[in-house]
């Protein structure tokens, strides 16, 4: 009788989740800004979160995607709870389904702007309520639109990883 592979796998998952999530909070707080233009950092985080989401959808529950709300929150010095509120509500609308195949980038990519979108307005429309002014948008416009950009790429290497994966494990015998 052959182990199920996903049980077996959990622990190096869970590490590797935890690694790429930290990674993406760390590279989100390096500075972007060359020369007096806008900061150009993608929400890597929220990228993250949805392969993830995609990849292993119970890593992603609603708590986790609390806390790592959280922690862009405090380290980007910005209003507390702005990112976590938005993320859980953005994922709450638009979660990705879990059958979702890796290898179909055009869908995997519309989910995604539709979540981005819907957390980056909720983002401000929190954010906006918290200062009890409207923020300006400028700002998370340009990081809205860097994060959709970067997706497709690190999508991709998501896809042809799985792909990989997928070829490699269809040779074993049962």
């Amino acid at each position: 009788m052959r182990a199920n592979r996903d049980r077996d796998a959990v622990w190096p998952s869970v590490a590797a989740f935890i690694v790429s999530m930290l990674l993406a909070l760390v590279l989100y707080t390096a500075p972007s800004s060359v020369g007096g233009l806008p900061d150009l950092t993608p929400s890597l985080p929220l990228i993250v979160l949805y392969i993830w989401a995609v990849r292993r959808p119970w890593f992603v529950s609603p708590p986790v995607i609390l806390f790592v709300g959280l922690l862009q929150d405090l380290i980007s010095g910005g209003v507390m709870g702005v990112w976590a509120l938005a993320y859980v509500a953005a994922f709450a609308i638009a979660r990705p389904r879990s059958d979702e195949g890796a290898a179909d980038l055009g869908p995997l990519t519309i989910r995604f702007v539709v979540l981005a979108l819907l957390a980056f307005g909720f983002a401000w429309g929190v954010g906006s309520a918290a200062i009890g002014v409207p923020a300006g948008a400028a700002p998370l416009i340009t990081e809205a639109i860097m994060t959709i950009v970067v997706f497709p790429v690190l999508g991709w290497l998501f896809a042809r990883r799985k792909e990989r994966s997928a070829m490699f494990n269809s040779g074993r015998g049962g």
